[in-house]
């Protein structure tokens, strides 16, 4: 299908959840209606009511009886819990590692709210911690054709069961993009979607990196390689020859310290690990076979047997990827290969050697899994050329204005702030800055307003909160680490404990909402442009020379701006975001959209800005 011909998205709308459509809804409709539904990308403000956009999309995908599953995926798990409660008739779609295993739980109880007590708990196993393909005898298997369990009257398994449900059709699939990404290239259960929305569209390349992305380490193929002397010998000895060569190149590394591989030790490593040395399908079955017959408990066996699962899984797509780290006469290096090396090892460490395949271009990964009617679109887009770069989607890009109110916001970068360049800033220069933000948190907190501050480096934020506990500041800091997740700690800080929020903009800097005067003041310390050292970087550097820098500023423009709009998240919302280095001189305000160039000042003092926003948020 390349055309949906009697789009009439406004018959579709939800009508029943919402009281009307609003102008950049409307807006949108038009945009997608005008390109038959085949592909288009919207960068829509917040505010926008982008989730409603999406559902009344495939909704009347559906409306036209399309063949095929409509998918909704976001790139996490709360952002799928939203577009959930926002429309409960959409079919959702966990992936293992929010669904907890069965076949080790031995108690037999297992009502409805027994089973959501194991899925909030953390110390229950998860499907994903379990050898699930080896264990044929489980009895809670769901046969992914009949919805029937291996063993009459078994509670289903919550992962399987959910996938049966999702595949049986008639409802919107809403689930994670790595969810998504295996259902579509390796599984391939699902047939191809009639109609895809794909919400937060500029993050869907690092995403499929992510999920693309292979460690492997000396640990657990030791662990594997001794599981395996019994079962099927010439295996284990071939990947003990693979693991000493894996060894031998990653010990030419400095001790903690990653580091690229070249091209002629990829090709050895290539070379132990091809398809006819290993023969893959025959050692799966071998430890099957084991299975089977009893000579392995899987319970007893339940850590180790979920190695030699990976493994095994794995094994195929280690090879393709280290092929993809070379080029040839076609083609660049589509992923790259590093190695990591501890000389000595510390008290909870047991890793010494990792080689760790990195995917890196995805696009045309991208373009092979979605929808010929796909919709994409993010509150941050920008350059879209550099967008179609990253990810593949290449449809017809449109750019909606914000009715959000400017009078609601500021934008500040200070004239007297450092540049906290690496090369360009004193060695005392981030503590004193550090201080400085401190100092301000203070006058804010003083003053009733509670406050965001966005970091790069865990080492920066430690020492903020090292800062803000000392008597001259003693600023009331909530973070996360000494065993505190993330979002536990903005939890915490949303429902009321602490003054000031402070992370990295790994953790921070997108996907989380702190609107209704959670956080109306938000700080961000200096864009975080990738180490000179980190592998990704020379992989860059060697494959696109100066040409890099569109790219790498193209990312900081979206870590910006998606810093900006975590406390305004809705008409209602009135916030302030303060840049602190002289590094974002260079793209603001210039990345910032049109309607929120008014809300710029790059002309008044950091006291200045802090006197102006305490003005407006009075």
């Amino acid at each position: 299908m390349n055309h949906l011909k009697h789009l009439r998205l406004l018959d579709s709308f939800p009508y029943d959840r919402y009281n009307e459509v609003k102008g950049n809804q409307h807006a949108a409709f038009e945009i997608i209606e005008r390109n038959g539904g085949s592909g288009v990308t919207l960068e829509l403000p917040t505010g926008t009511g982008k989730t409603a956009i999406g559902y009344t999309f495939l909704k009347d995908i559906e409306r036209q009886g399309a063949a095929g599953p409509l998918f909704y995926i976001a790139p996490t798990k709360a952002l799928v819990e939203q577009v959930h409660s926002l429309h409960p008739d959409t079919q959702v779609a966990y992936g293992r590692g929010e669904h907890p295993c069965l076949y080790y739980e031995e108690k037999k109880d297992l009502t409805p709210t027994k089973l959501v007590s194991l899925a909030q708990s953390r110390d229950n196993l998860k499907a994903n911690e379990i050898p699930c393909s080896m264990l044929v005898d489980c009895p809670h298997r769901v046969d992914q054709e009949t919805g029937t369990t291996h063993t009459e009257g078994a509670v289903p398994c919550p992962y399987l069961r959910q996938k049966y449900e999702a595949k049986k059709g008639g409802k919107i699939v809403v689930c994670t993009t790595a969810f998504y990404l295996f259902t579509q290239l390796f599984s391939k259960e699902f047939d191809k979607p009639a109609g895809l929305v794909v919400d937060e569209a500029h993050g869907i390349a690092e995403t499929i990196r992510n999920c693309l992305s292979y460690d492997i380490s000396d640990w657990h193929l030791e662990k594997a390689i001794e599981f395996l002397r019994d079962i099927a010998p010439e295996a284990a000895l071939q990947l003990e020859k693979f693991l000493a060569t894996m060894i031998k190149i990653v010990k030419r590394r400095p001790s903690r310290m990653a580091v690229l591989l070249e091209d002629h030790e990829v090709e050895e490593l290539m070379y132990l690990l091809t398809p006819t040395r290993l023969e893959y399908k025959s050692l799966r079955a071998k430890v099957q076979e084991a299975i089977k017959d009893g000579r392995i408990n899987t319970k007893e066996k339940r850590e180790v047997l979920k190695k030699v699962e990976t493994l095994t899984y794995n094994l195929v797509r280690y090879y393709l990827s280290l092929e993809y780290s070379l080029p040839d006469k076609k083609r660049h290096a589509l992923n790259y290969t590093y190695a990591y090396y501890r000389e000595d090892l510390g008290e909870n460490e047991r890793v010494q050697h990792t080689l760790t395949i990195k995917a890196y271009y995805v696009a045309p990964i991208i373009q092979r899994i979605i929808s010929p009617n796909t919709l994409a679109y993010s509150a941050t887009i920008g350059d879209s050329t550099v967008f179609g770069f990253e990810t593949g989607i290449k449809s017809p890009f449109y750019a909606l204005s914000s009715e959000f109110p400017v009078k609601n916001t500021r934008v500040y970068l200070p004239l007297d702030t450092p540049n906290l360049a690496v090369k360009e800033r004193s060695h005392r220069e981030p503590t004193r800055t550090l201080r400085m933000v401190a100092k301000a948190c203070r006058t804010f907190n003083q003053a009733g307003i509670h406050c965001l501050f966005v970091v790069v480096s865990n080492k920066e934020k430690e020492k903020f909160v090292w800062l803000c506990g000392k008597d001259e500041e003693n600023v009331d800091v909530i973070s996360y680490g000494n065993g505190v997740r993330p979002k536990d700690a903005l939890a915490r800080f949303k429902a009321g404990e602490g003054m000031v929020l402070v992370g990295t903009d790994a953790n921070y800097g997108e996907g989380l909402d702190l609107p209704n005067g959670m956080a109306p003041v938000i700080f961000s310390l200096r864009p975080g442009y990738p180490s000179p050292n980190d592998p990704a970087t020379v992989f860059e550097e060697r494959r696109f020379g100066n040409r890099r820098w569109p790219l790498w500023n193209w990312r900081e423009m979206l870590k910006t701006l998606q810093v900006r709009g975590r406390n305004i998240r809705s008409a209602e919302c009135v916030g302030v975001t303060i840049f602190i280095s002289q590094q974002y001189r260079r793209f603001i305000p210039n990345v910032l959209p049109a309607w929120l160039r008014k809300a710029f000042r790059g002309d008044l003092t950091f006291e200045q800005c802090i006197d102006d926003a305490l003005k407006m948020l009075k």
